[in-house]
Parts: structure tokens; sequence; C-alpha cells
């Protein structure tokens, strides 16, 4: 463990019933944490978050090697990933025939597997590929591991709300952003910021370029937050209501019990996609 690290893990916790848990990875451009879930008991085993990572691909590689945790054999394996190869389709646009439309839109074309991902909730499918390394990596642990991006967990959460709402999950220094328009999603983007001059000037320019309403939309944000701090206080500038975002599920969270809730609700969100 490091100074950015944390792990919380259930005493009871037996690495030889992991055949019969499912495993949340979750790997973003400068984090990297993980969720140990029991899905038919509605049971968190552990929890493993790590902040301020350089790339998290390359935390993913380090901690394959000196987590033993990672190294077990799952019953599922769920893994959400930061990509820029990625392009969301309105499901009456979508064609499964002829990808190459949408994958001509990426980034990087290196990478040897194309994803599409339908959501539950929302009518699109987002099209997305992972950098060739990060292929590599996840398929020679996890070879029929589910690839998921990143913010699927979240955007999902859409049919929990009844209301125009911006979401924001914070890491040290970055947030995801998801605009949800009559419980939809019509934006969602990653941005990165070194301070708070400059968190404010994309909360302004993201406002100003989709005309957001701020005294009628609802700001709900979860990950590393807290009501009263300087990211709080600067939302609470430009967003009349806001909130915390935490889980609402059946699962059993006691292991997370003296930590915010929501400092986990991006993770813990992506049991939906299950």
């Amino acid at each position: 463990m490091n100074n950015n690290s944390i792990l919380l893990i259930d005493p009871n916790f037996e690495p030889a019933n992991s055949t019969n848990l499912n495993l949340l990875v979750k790997i973003g451009a400068d984090t990297f944490s993980y969720a140990i879930i029991d899905l038919e008991k509605n049971f968190v085993h552990a929890v493993y978050d790590e902040q301020e990572c350089e790339n998290g691909y390359e935390k993913l590689n380090e901690r394959l090697k000196n987590d033993s945790y990672l190294q077990l054999a799952y019953k599922q394996v769920t893994v959400a990933t930061h990509t820029n190869n990625i392009v969301f389709v309105p499901q009456e646009l979508f064609n499964e025939n002829n990808i190459a439309v949408y994958t001509k839109y990426f980034e990087e074309t290196d990478s040897p597997a194309v994803y599409v991902q339908p959501s539950a909730q929302q009518k699109f499918s987002a099209v997305f590929s992972l950098p060739l390394f990060a292929e590599k990596t996840i398929n020679e642990q996890w070879k029929t591991a589910t690839r998921l991006y990143l913010n699927a967990g979240l955007i999902e959460l859409a049919d929990q709300l009844n209301r125009d709402t911006v979401l924001l999950d914070f890491t040290v220094g970055s947030f995801q952003f998801i605009y949800l328009k009559n419980q939809k999603a019509t934006f969602t983007q990653s941005y990165q910021f070194e301070d708070l001059e400059e968190l404010t000037y994309f909360i302004l320019l993201i406002i100003n370029q989709l005309k957001i309403n701020t005294e009628n939309t609802e700001l709900k944000a979860c990950g590393i937050i807290h009501d009263g701090d300087e990211k709080w206080k600067l939302l609470k500038q430009y967003f009349k209501q806001i909130d915390l975002l935490t889980i609402q599920s059946r699962l059993d969270t006691n292991i997370l019990d003296d930590m915010p809730s929501h400092y986990y609700t991006g993770l813990l969100a992506l049991q939906q996609c299950v």
C-alpha cells in the first residue's frame, strides 16, 4: 500500500471461495480500483482504490504482479476502462454489420478487438476499443472478462432519476461528466484538471456549450469530493440543487462504513452491468 491507496476487506473473506464471486475492475486515466462482490448474497467482500496514478493501465500491470486478490479465479470479471476510442451511437442508427463506420472516429486503430455495449436504460450502443497494450494485459489475465466503458455503471443509474441531472464522478485530479436530460444521457466526457481554476473553466465551458439550465438541473456528485470542500463550493456557485450520489441497491457495504459512501459509487454501480 502507499499513501494514495486503500484496501477495505471483510475479515471473514475466504479467497478459496473466489470462484463463486464477481470481480469488478475500474481503470481510469489516473486511478485504479476494484471490488470483490458476492452477487447472490449481495455482499461486498473487498474494495481497493488507488488515486493519483500516472497511468491507470500501468497501475493494472503493477497490481497484477503484486496483488494476490487479483490473481484469484472468479466466477465473472468485469473491467470498465478509460479509453479515447469510443463512439456512442443511437440505436435507430446503429448497424451491427458495419462497425467500421464508427471505428474510423477512434484516436487509435491498432487494437485487435472492438466491443459493442448496448445500454440497458438508454437507447444507444457504445462502440469502443482499448489501447493495444491494455487489451493484451486484460486478455492474458482475464480472457473471458466483460469489457465496459468507464462510465457504464453511472449511466445505468439514469432510471433512478426523474429530472434533468448532471452526474460528476471525481478523482483527485479528474472528473467524469454525464448530462442526463429527460432521463436520457445526452453528453458524457472525461476531464483532467490541475487546480480549482482549471476545474472552474471546464464547468463553465460545459454549462455554456450544452446550454444547461442550472436553476432546474440537479447536480449529483460522487467520488473524491466532500460537502463543503473547494470543489463543492465551486459547484454550489453555479448549480442551485446539489447532492452527493450514493449507490442505491441491496448490496451489503458494511466494509465501507468508515468511508464516505459516495467514494465508490462509480465502481459499485458497475454491478448493474453484470
